[in-house]
């Protein structure tokens, strides 16, 4: 016979570990080394964009502290000069496109978002995937003399390329 008691005590005893965990990538594109730091949630079967991340709401882009974008030279984004240095990114998802926020403050919980220290708004290229994608994905993929810097989740890929400044 099981003794569910001694069962359940030991099961509560075991860390169940993050259910976002951090995760990084990086990538040198053109001589920049870029960067970006993040927490990965996971769709744990739950409906995401328009219901867990609502439409045309700044959300943290992750989870847990805000996103971390890092660059060691200037960027051209979406025509607009991006200096070096350190970022949070944000999103505005919304059904008919998103737009990527680059703000200067940093070091801030996710969800501590402020306006004021916005460096720019960019629109990104969004597609369907095929494919459900579990848990949120950034990827740096250098292409040519710049990269792409793209965002998957659900069945999203959100998308904005990237390059040095000549």
């Amino acid at each position: 016979q099981l003794d569910l008691e001694a069962l359940a005590a030991d099961f509560a005893r075991r860390p169940l570990g993050a259910l976002s965990p951090a995760d990084s990538v990086q990538a040198t594109v053109g001589g920049a080394t870029l960067a970006v730091r993040y927490s990965r949630p996971a769709m744990r079967g739950r409906k995401i964009f328009g219901h867990i991340v609502p439409w045309n709401e700044v959300w943290r882009t992750g989870a847990n502290e805000a996103t971390i974008f890092s660059t060691t030279a200037d960027l051209e984004i979406g025509g607009m000069t991006v200096p070096a240095g350190k970022y949070t990114i944000w999103t505005i998802p919304s059904p008919s496109g998103w737009t990527l926020v680059l703000n200067r403050n940093t070091g801030q919980w996710g969800t501590d978002y402020s306006a004021q220290y916005d460096l720019a708004r960019l629109a990104m290229r969004v597609e369907p995937l095929t494919q459900p994608v579990e848990r949120f994905t950034i990827a740096i993929e250098p292409r040519g003399a710049g990269a792409v810097v793209t965002l998957e989740w659900e069945t999203t890929r959100a998308a904005i390329a990237v390059r040095p400044k000549p």
